[in-house]
C-alpha cells in the first residue's frame, strides 16, 4: 500500500517576517531550545508540492557532526522532489527547519550554551541569535543565502551533484558513475569542501563544480589538507573571473585544475 500524498503547507512570508523579526529581538529566542512549535494555521498556504504521507527519518549525528550529512542529503533529495525555484523559496525552508524536521535541527545546529548563561551576556546573546537566524532561516532566498539552512545546504549538496553525467551528458560523458550521488559523497567529504566551494560564485556552475570535486576525489593528500582546498578555489575563483572559464571543454578545465593544485603542492 502506498504512502497518501498530500499537498505541502508552507509559512506565509508575513509569518516567516515575524519569527525573525520575534528572534532578532531576542523576544522568541527561548523557544529555539524547545522540541515543539505552535503553528498557527493562519500562518500558513498551501503549495502545489506533492508529498508522500510518511517523511523521511534524519539521522541523527553521534560524534561528528557531519558525520551524517551525507545520508542525510540523499533522503531529503529523494523525497522533495521540487525545482530551482521551489528549493530557493526561504519560506519552504524554514517551515521544515521550525515544524517538519524540527528534532534534526535541533540535535544538529541548536544552541549549546544553557539561555540563562546567554540572557544576561549581550554579546554571546547575539552571536547566538545570528546562529539561529543562519541555520533556521538562511541568509537570502538563493543558493549562496541558503548554504547553511540545516536542510537547504543538504538538499543543494545532493541536488548539484546527482548524476552530472543525465544533466549534460556531452561535456560529462565520460564521467559516468554506478552511483548517481558520486560526486555528493565528495563534496560532503568534509565541511570545508562544501562551504569553499558552494560560498563562490563558481560553485554555481556544475561544469567547474564537478570538475573540481572530480580532482579532489582521485587526489586525497591533496584533498586532507584544508589549506590546499581553499587556496585552488580561491585561485580558480580569480580566473574565473577574468578568463570566463566556464567556456572551457572539460579536457581543458580538468588541465587547469591539475596545474593550479600542482603549483599549490610545489610551494
Amino acid at each position: 500500500m502506498k504512502n497518501k500524498q498530500n499537498n505541502l503547507k508552507i509559512f506565509r512570508s508575513v509569518a516567516v517576517d515575524q519569527l525573525r523579526a520575534d528572534l532578532r529581538s531576542s523576544k522568541s529566542f527561548k523557544s529555539y531550545y524547545e522540541e515543539q512549535f505552535q503553528v498557527k494555521q493562519k500562518d500558513l498556504l498551501v503549495t502545489n508540492i506533492a508529498i508522500q504521507e510518511k517523511l523521511p527519518t534524519l539521522k541523527i549525528p553521534k560524534g561528528d557532526p557531519a558525520s551524517a550529512d551525507l545520508e542525510n542529503a540523499i533522503a531529503l533529495h529523494e523525497y522533495f522532489k521540487i525545482d530551482e525555484m521551489q528549493a530557493s523559496d526561504p519560506r519552504f525552508w524554514v517551515y521544515l527547519s521550525h515544524v517538519l524536521f524540527r528534532k534534526y535541527t535541533l540535535a544538529r545546529w541548536g544552541i549549546k550554551e544553557n539561555h540563562d548563561d546567554l540572557k544576561d551576556d549581550p554579546t554571546k546573546l547575539r552571536a547566538a541569535i545570528n546562529q539561529v537566524l543562519e541555520h533556521w532561516f538562511g541568509t537570502g532566498g538563493d543558493l549562496k543565502g541558503l548554504r547553511r539552512h540545516s536542510l537547504a545546504r543538504l538538499w543543494w549538496a545532493a541536488h548539484l551533484t546527482y548524476a552530472p553525467w543525465e544533466k549534460d551528458p556531452e561535456f560529462f560523458g565520460g564521467m559516468k558513475k554506478d552511483d548517481p550521488y558520486y560526486f555528493t559523497k565528495t563534496l560532503l567529504y568534509t565541511q570545508d569542501i562544501y562551504q569553499t566551494l558552494l560560498e563562490r560564485g563558481m560553485g554555481r556552475s556544475s561544469k567547474i563544480l564537478i570538475s573540481i570535486l572530480d580532482y579532489l576525489d582521485k587526489n586525497k593528500k591533496f584533498t586532507d589538507n584544508r589549506e590546499n582546498i581553499r587556496r585552488l578555489a580561491k585561485e580558480l575563483n580569480l580566473v574565473y573571473g577574468v578568463k570566463k572559464i566556464i567556456a572551457l571543454d572539460r579536457q581543458s578545465l580538468q588541465g587547469l585544475i591539475k596545474k593550479i593544485a600542482e603549483e599549490i603542492m610545489e610551494q
